[in-house]
């Protein structure tokens, strides 16, 4: 069955026109031709050449991307600086390296290469700084035993 595309109304596959309301059915238009596809090369192969099984022929590697090293900038010189003056500081003269560290770590932190150094260096010396003044606290008699007992 045809369906009249003007009023809807179902007509037989061979009507030339719509039974309610007259008006001729659209011819179908006929299909463009299609465009043929390139014909693929002859051979891709250098003449002379014999396929061995096992050996099929691969294209050669690309040539290797060169991908020009960063250089070091002072934030990584602060980043290293940070990360050392962080860990030494836990031991020795922890009220002079601890902050210097901190600082040192976190200018640091934007360099080229060592971003997850500068990390570990705020973190070292935050935690570690917070010890040293919850003791300087405790020794100053600020903070009672059971909180700061578990420390050392």
């Amino acid at each position: 069955m045809k369906q009249c595309p003007f009023c809807g109304q179902l007509n037989e596959p061979q009507a030339p026109l719509c039974v309610r309301c007259g008006q001729p059915f659209p011819q179908p238009q006929p299909m463009p031709p299609q465009p043929q596809p390139p014909a693929p090369p002859a051979s891709l192969t250098p003449p002379g050449f014999v396929p061995r099984p096992g050996n099929p022929r691969m294209a050669p590697p690309p040539p290797p991307v060169l991908i020009a090293p960063r250089p070091f900038t002072w934030r990584d010189i602060l980043t290293i600086l940070g990360f050392v003056s962080s860990v030494v500081g836990c031991f020795f003269a922890s009220v002079l390296l601890l902050p210097l560290g901190l600082v040192s770590s976190i200018l640091g932190f934007r360099g080229n290469k060592s971003r997850g150094l500068a990390v570990a260096g705020i973190v070292i010396s935050a935690i570690g700084a917070l010890i040293k003044v919850m003791l300087i606290l405790r020794n100053a008699g600020v903070l009672p035993w059971w909180f700061t007992d578990g420390i050392w």
